[in-house]
């Protein structure tokens, strides 16, 4: 069995929109893709009593390609009374190299209609403004260089998507 790594993603934007956004980079690169739907044991706190609650999830895989093996998976959860935080989950094989996998997340998340780690003051008191959910978003992008600071958001100077070494024919 492959040894795999993982990404993993808290964010304002919902889950079609992230799935959306991945299915029109793959597109761009003619790589195969298949839809994944499922669902996911979540925890959700109810005043001082844990409940599990199935969260459903979307999301792609690359079936061949430069990112052949690449999976995403994307759910909405509400861990308190109200709000929900959108979470993305990327597993692939520890072969890609990692200057590949943070073009990816970088071209992705460019893609997003809105800043994925920036919530508007309101989504912020629905969902608590002392959870560590918005500082660990802000550093789980910072980790693959898309620039977190105000205004420096979407990010410039990415290059035109696909590069050529990304691109597969059509007969492949």
């Amino acid at each position: 069995m492959a040894a795999l790594r993982t990404l993993k993603f808290e964010t304002c934007v919902p889950p079609t929109v992230m799935i959306r956004a991945l299915r029109e980079l793959a597109r761009a690169g003619n790589w195969p893709m298949t839809r994944i739907e499922g669902s996911k044991m979540v925890d959700r706190w109810a005043v001082i009593m844990p409940l599990s609650q199935f969260a459903r999830t979307i999301g792609l895989a690359i079936t061949r390609g430069p990112f052949a093996g690449l999976e995403v998976h994307c759910w909405s959860h509400t861990a308190g009374s109200a709000g929900a935080v959108h979470h993305s989950v990327w597993t692939m094989p520890k072969r890609l190299p990692e200057k590949h996998i943070q073009t990816l997340v970088q071209n992705w998340a460019v893609m997003m209609p809105r800043s994925p780690f920036r919530w508007t003051w309101g989504e912020r008191m629905t969902i608590g403004f002392l959870l560590p959910v918005f500082r660990r978003s802000r550093k789980a992008f910072s980790a693959m260089g898309i620039p977190i600071g105000k205004g420096e958001w979407p990010q410039s100077g990415l290059g035109e998507w696909p590069p050529r070494e990304y691109l597969m024919d059509e007969e492949e």
